[in-house]
């Protein structure tokens, strides 16, 4: 399949992998969509004290409505970045009792191994964050794609492959390169309009992982029975 994109005539072309029946890798790593299913990305500055710091937590999800809305739990310290995570593992953990099938969304590991430190840092909401991770409601989209996609893109980079299902991207802040320059920047002038730059990149992120889902939904070979674990209800 090509794609053109722009005025260059670049064209982009990917086929589907195919693995054997009932082996869990590709798309058999998908489990069913939810309307409880939440898309998860999160920005930290490593530059940050001694260890660095998890200073947002970005998450699009569908309202009651079926509208789609973005929610930021920020923090600036220390003790700030223990509050935003469990404000949003509380949230997570609202979410899954009103949606009990429910699964979070990202790419690549570093929102896994950041909440693992998260929790073992600060010793809070383990036994929740082990429920999550027991139940396999994390999932690594980046995973699905590097199984099921054979891509002409440049890399396996979220920012080369939603290029087969959105336009490009607008906005300041493009990488996350980028977003810890703006952040130490913000941390050294107290200009707020920098955290917006950086929230509006983080919801730009979450808002590819969802239509990334929603591609490698159309993607997926008809037939193919989902994922089973132990967060189906």
């Amino acid at each position: 399949e090509a794609h053109h994109l722009g005025i260059a005539f670049v064209q982009l072309h990917h086929r589907l992998i195919e693995h054997p029946a009932g082996e869990p890798r590709g798309f058999a790593q998908l489990p069913p969509p939810d309307a409880g299913d939440v898309y998860f990305d999160m920005e930290g500055d490593p530059l940050h004290g001694d260890d660095g710091l998890e200073y947002l937590f970005g998450v699009q999800y569908r309202d009651g409505k079926g509208a789609f809305k973005f929610k930021p739990f920020w923090g600036h310290s220390r003790l700030e970045e223990k509050q935003a995570f469990e404000r949003f593992m509380d949230w997570l953990d609202q979410r899954r009792r009103k949606h009990p099938g429910l699964h979070v969304y990202h790419y690549a590991a570093y929102e896994d191994t950041a909440l693992k430190k998260l929790s073992s840092r600060h010793a809070t909401r383990e036994a929740l964050l082990d429920t999550f991770l027991r139940e396999r409601r994390l999932v690594d989209l980046y995973k699905v794609v590097r199984e099921s996609i054979r891509a002409s893109t440049p890399s396996y980079s979220i920012k080369d492959i939603e290029k087969f299902y959105r336009e490009a991207r607008e906005g300041d802040v493009q990488t996350a390169g980028a977003s810890i320059v703006y952040y130490e920047r913000y941390l050294e002038t107290g200009d707020k309009s920098l955290l917006e730059k950086i929230e509006r990149y983080n919801e730009d992120d979450v808002v590819s992982l969802q239509l990334l889902h929603e591609w490698l939904l159309e993607q997926r070979p008809a037939g193919m029975p989902w994922r089973k674990d132990d967060s189906a209800a």
